[in-house]
């Protein structure tokens, strides 16, 4: 018993704020997206099969190991614990992709959770598919090529320079002023080197306050931007009236739903506004448009399919081709950003080695 509920305490810990369990659990395996979509279409499938999620669960986890078994677990302890499904893959966020945890949150929430699970997978397994998608560790690749050359640059400061500098010293040149600020940046550079890693750990520390008092939402989610780029969400929210429309309950508690499925507090407060808009009789779609979810064309294109009775085709339709947008812009700032990284430290570097070897060269002619 007491192993067991020390077990327990382990999990919670793991699961805390202060301590990411994604990244604790890192040396039990590693959970990838095809496992998520895989469980995602079993949670589909049990809820619209009205089986019991404990058990299918509980079965599903005998077939699994490391991490993603201890997740799993995690999550069996939840629901059987009396938390709601959308509640408990909140505190276990990675169990499911990111891109469907708004859709399972909305659908908990409006009572259309087969529903938004079916969407959901099917979503996330045509995003499975796209080969743009899986080049996430772009970031990884972009920070590794960074470090490269901050190590680079930090050789040079803290190995290049003093020995060069106590050259140019002890025969007495007149450096450059150029060559003098160089070195008094190398200088500054070595002395303050700590204030580079506290200023890393300042900025995870300024980000996980923002999480903990809802500016940005959970960390796992791909939108956490999406208070300041709410088209970015706009996919999800189109997706979820979509099921909404399928059902046939009525858009004005779609809406309702949408204020309060989000922590993001800019983002509740977006589609609360949205929500008052509609209530004064204002059409939906333009007040969707007016909190930059929409464009002019999109919005129209919504009030025709309305009218000829086909919306809910249209918002699948309209969602998907946003997402596709956005991932196209996306892939294209990645792939200007990764030149550009280099180019400007590359840059930099060769600024000191210029300033460095004139003094050098003017050494040369002299001696000569």
């Amino acid at each position: 018993m007491d192993q067991k509920s020390g077990f327990d305490k382990l999990l919670r810990f793991a699961n805390s704020p202060l301590l990411d369990g994604q990244r604790f659990f890192t040396f039990f395996g590693r959970v990838n997206y095809s496992q998520q979509v895989a469980l995602l279409r079993i949670l589909a499938i049990a809820s619209e099969k009205q089986l019991s999620l404990i058990d299918v669960l509980e079965t599903f986890a005998k077939d699994v190991r490391g991490r993603w078994r201890i997740q799993i677990l995690r999550l069996v302890d939840l629901l059987r614990s009396g938390v709601s499904l959308a509640d408990a893959i909140e505190r276990v966020p990675t169990v499911i992709p990111a891109n469907a945890y708004f859709l399972v949150k909305a659908g908990a929430e409006s009572g259309t959770l087969p529903s938004a699970l079916a969407l959901a997978v099917e979503v996330c397994a045509e995003r499975r598919n796209e080969r743009d998608y899986l080049r996430s560790g772009i970031l990884f690749y972009l920070g590794v090529i960074l470090l490269i050359q901050m190590l680079i640059f930090g050789f040079i400061c803290y190995w290049i320079i003093p020995k060069l500098k106590k050259i140019y010293f002890d025969f007495g040149i007149t450096l450059p002023e150029f060559t003098v600020d160089i070195i008094r940046t190398s200088d500054w550079l070595i002395k303050y080197f700590w204030a580079f890693p506290a200023c890393v750990l300042m900025m995870i520390l300024l980000r996980s306050i923002l999480f903990r008092i809802g500016i940005l939402e959970s960390r796992w989610r791909p939108s956490g931007s999406a208070g300041l780029y709410p088209r970015r969400r706009a996919p999800d929210v189109l997706r979820f009236l979509h099921i909404v429309t399928e059902s046939g309950r009525p858009l004005m508690g779609a809406f309702e739903t949408l204020t309060h499925s989000t922590k993001n507090r800019f983002l509740s407060q977006r589609f609360q506004a949205i929500l008052e808009d509609i209530r004064k009789g204002n059409d939906c779609w333009t007040a969707l448009h007016d909190y930059s979810l929409l464009t002019p064309s999109e919005v129209r294109l919504l009030q025709s399919a309305q009218r000829a009775g086909n919306l809910s085709w249209a918002l699948k339709a309209i969602a998907k081709s946003i997402e596709r947008r956005i991932d196209y812009r996306m892939a294209l700032i990645r792939e200007y950003l990764e030149p550009a990284l280099i180019f400007g430290i590359g840059c930099l570097v060769g600024v000191f080695v210029i300033g460095l070897f004139l003094p050098l060269v003017k050494l040369m002619n002299s001696l000569a």
